[in-house]
């Protein structure tokens, strides 16, 4: 409990010094979008979030993967009940998996 509780107040306390104590110097320069140097000749409107949505899938299934490699390491101790819970866990996976698919969520286009 104290962990969390300083992980709080030094988040909160960087995140109120950095405000009060940063530089404020808002202008035309710093509202612009900065991707590789090259100034954008249009304002961004629209944002496109077809990339996030497929990264979110990858970290959503890439967890969901690396919580098989304890089930894995300890098998041959969790017997046949172990077996089943982790078959069920990879059922799920996979159905979340097949939806995403069958919904069109890992096109680019």
């Amino acid at each position: 409990m104290i962990y969390i509780i300083v992980a709080f107040l030094v988040a909160f306390g960087m995140s109120f010094t950095s405000d009060l104590l940063g530089p404020k110097a808002p202008g035309g320069l710093k509202r612009t979008t900065y991707e590789s140097g090259i100034i954008p000749e249009a304002p961004v409107g629209y944002f496109s979030v077809r990339f996030y949505r497929v990264a979110m899938f990858f970290m959503i299934f890439d967890v969901a993967v690396m919580a098989l490699y304890p089930w894995a390491i300890s098998l041959t101790s969790l017997h046949q009940a172990g077996f089943v819970k982790a078959l069920i866990f990879l059922v799920v996976v996979a159905l979340a998996f097949a939806y995403v698919w069958n919904k069109g969520g890992f096109q680019w286009d």
